[in-house]
């Protein structure tokens, strides 16, 4: 009787993983039922795309600069004109123009939608000229991406009075996003987190910059004299710049390592709660990143349609694996009889599950998918019937541990094998092949645990008495 249960909750476990893989969680939401899960991650290759050209920018500014030789924004109202120069100069210099230059604006893009989680696009380098390729799902919220890709990224911080710059992009090691709850609503920060250098300079600023509270004394001689006691602040303050523009002026109560800058008011509306991390995140992108070397601007930005029609791709791409899927367990419960059968049912398990983290890994799924699918189908197989070609129904249930224990170290390798090169794909800066990659990567840890958890138990379990 406890055989038959623990086949019987396995074979359960399998039939529940099987209908959530393929149908998914339904739970209702007003008047309708709506998917828990994640969708799938559609590839470019599949739902079209767009493709903007990032060229390097030529434009000439007007500098003008004050008979010192600093540069001032314009020249005052009622100054005399001929104290100050005027001169044109390029956005970019010849000598900015460099590859390392272009390969450090490729990487800082690149680091910028990953940083984003964008979850479909694909960069690409013109090391003769700069330009830069960038290739994006088609969406709402595709010119807002691409203006965030063109923007500078400098961030300094500088003495408000005399300008004096005191930190840079140097200094930056990472910036995130923060949340807090309080009575008030939710509270967003930028945290700005600094390198080793940057530390010690935002402690010494947060030491120079500190408020300062001095008690002045005022007589006053009126009917009565009297001494009163006011409390007049004086500070130094800092000026926070990114992109070139003020972010906020301010001065220190304490010594810091790090910064927590508010964005916006607490606020219990989710419009404003969400236009808030926006805002944060976008600034945490930029300086997680760094400085663009150079300064871009877009060329050219088209749609390209999908060479495939989605609809019907899909139903081929799927009848081709399902059809490999549906052939190989036929196979094995044919030749295994009720052995291959039980094998069969964890085998369907182990496909769903993979289905169900392939939508919460955001696994990139397009016309590359059917080459990594068919080498999992084929190493699911084959790891089954070598499971399945040393049992015996008269085995023991020792005998059977000792055989499928003997088998399963036989099989090591070709998952290994299968393991190292779906690593160093995931890595890829090619969305296609990373996608293959993680693909295979989650496919050969699926396929190893489920036999090692379920198959191997059912089996052991259905040695005969």
């Amino acid at each position: 009787m406890e055989k038959k249960l623990k086949i019987a909750l396995i074979i359960l476990i399998m039939v529940l993983v099987t209908v959530v893989g393929f149908g998914g969680i339904y739970i209702k939401k007003l008047v309708s039922y709506n998917n828990i899960l994640p969708d799938y991650e559609l590839g470019l290759s599949l739902k079209g795309s767009r493709i903007t050209i990032l060229k390097v920018g030529d434009h000439i500014h007007e500098v003008i600069r004050d008979s010192e030789g600093n540069i001032v924004e314009k020249i005052p109202e009622g100054a005399d004109e001929n104290s100050y120069t005027k001169e044109q100069v390029p956005e970019n210099s010849e000598e900015s123009k460099t590859k390392e230059n272009y390969k450090k604006a490729e990487k800082i893009i690149r680091g910028r939608l990953k940083t984003s989680k964008i979850a479909n696009y694909d960069v690409r380098l013109n090391e003769e000229n700069g330009n830069i390729y960038v290739e994006l799902a088609d969406t709402d919220n595709t010119d807002t991406t691409i203006s965030h890709l063109l923007a500078s990224g400098k961030f300094e911080i500088v003495d408000t009075n005399d300008k004096t710059v005191l930190m840079t992009n140097d200094d930056v090691e990472s910036a995130h996003v923060l949340y807090s709850s309080t009575e008030t609503g939710v509270n967003v920060y930028l945290n700005i987190k600094f390198n080793k250098e940057g530390k010690k300079k935002i402690k010494q600023i947060s030491k120079d910059y500190i408020k300062v509270e001095e008690e002045n004394k005022e007589e006053e001689t009126t009917e009565e004299t009297t001494d009163e006691t006011k409390k007049d602040s004086t500070e130094k303050t800092v000026t926070m710049k990114i992109n070139d523009e003020e972010f906020l002026s301010t001065h220190f109560d304490e010594e810091i390592s790090e910064l927590n800058i508010s964005m916006g008011t607490a606020s219990t509306e989710s419009d404003t709660i969400n236009e808030n991390i926006e805002q944060a995140q976008y600034y945490a992108t930029l300086l997680s990143n760094g400085e663009m070397p150079l300064e871009y601007e877009v060329q050219a930005s088209d749609y390209i349609q999908s060479i495939y029609a989605y609809n019907i791709f899909q139903y081929i791409m799927l009848g081709i694996i399902g059809l490999i899927i549906l052939i190989t367990i036929v196979y094995i419960i044919i030749r295994y009889k009720k052995l291959g059968l039980l094998s069969a049912i964890v085998y369907i398990g182990s496909i769903s599950l993979l289905l169900i983290i392939i939508r919460y890994t955001k696994t990139e799924i397009g016309l590359e998918a059917i080459i990594p699918s068919i080498i999992l189908i084929l190493i699911n197989t084959y790891v089954n019937c070598k499971i399945l070609r040393n049992l015996d129904k008269d085995d023991s249930k020792e005998d059977r541990k000792a055989k499928i224990y003997k088998s399963c170290l036989k099989v090591i390798d070709l998952l290994i094998i299968t393991l190292i090169p779906s690593v160093i794909f995931t890595y890829s800066t090619s969305s296609a092949i990373s996608s293959i990659g993680t693909l295979l990567f989650w496919g050969v840890i699926v396929i190893a645990l489920m036999n090692v958890l379920f198959t191997r138990k059912l089996l052991i379990e259905e040695a005969k008495k």
